[in-house]
């Protein structure tokens, strides 16, 4: 009696699929230098971004531009948020980029977007 291996099927061993929304994101972060705390996030609404104090998230506005939006005050501190989009691509597409930080009462906040925040 002779044995006989038994073939097993092919594995395709496939890179794992980049979400191009995040990749767009992420080239713009490299490309423009922009700081982030943590790796981009893709929900439905955009690729949503954390950045560490005020100053990183004025970089993003001054790079970027958008509407700034902050969430009313609690417990002392308040979420602002940057509503912006990547740079136009070749295709002319962009990607929705929400940046967000989470900033204390009487923290630093730039003067040139502090007055154009809709609350």
């Amino acid at each position: 009696m002779s044995a006989q291996p038994i073939p097993l099927p092919l594995r395709r061993v496939l890179a794992p699929r980049i979400d191009p929304q995040l990749a767009a994101v992420e080239v713009a972060i490299d490309f423009l230098n922009l700081p982030t705390v943590r790796p981009p996030l893709v929900r439905e609404d955009g690729v949503h971004v954390v950045v560490a104090d005020g100053e990183q998230f004025a970089r993003w506005v001054f790079a970027l531009g958008g509407d700034v939006n902050r969430a009313p005050q609690l417990d002392g501190a308040s979420l602002w948020t940057l509503r912006t989009e990547t740079p136009k691509r070749d295709d002319g597409s962009t990607v929705r980029i929400l940046v967000h930080v989470a900033l204390v009462h009487d923290e630093f906040v730039p003067a040139e977007f502090r007055g154009e925040v809709s609350a």
